[in-house]
């Protein structure tokens, strides 16, 4: 993942929002503007979902054809319904917004 994803991604926090880092920059550092986070109480957590041999594994196993992406595409005026959609449980997948028409 790139420091410009991870830059955006902090940038859409609103006050008090929470960024839940569950990939690796690929630069292996990450810079956040430390006056602005304390300004608006943002927080920046770590997410450790697996290994890097639990995510191989995953990758073999989608490779052979024994899993399946299940999403939603959304436009980006409906992320406030997508969002609230998950938090109440009626998405059967995972919501991806289409900034670039490029999620078909």
């Amino acid at each position: 993942m790139s420091s410009e994803s991870f830059g955006a991604a902090y940038g859409a926090l609103r006050r008090g929002g929470t960024l839940v880092l569950v990939a690796l920059p690929a630069e292996g550092g990450l810079e956040l503007p430390v006056f602005d986070t304390v300004l608006n109480g943002t927080k920046v957590i770590g997410s450790i979902v697996g290994t890097r041999q639990d995510l191989a594994e995953v990758f073999q196993l989608h490779r052979l054809g024994r899993t399946r992406v299940v999403r939603e595409s959304r436009d980006p005026a409906a992320i406030n319904s997508a969002i609230g959609e998950v938090l109440r449980g009626q998405v059967s997948g995972r919501p991806v917004v289409d900034v670039g028409g490029t999620t078909a």
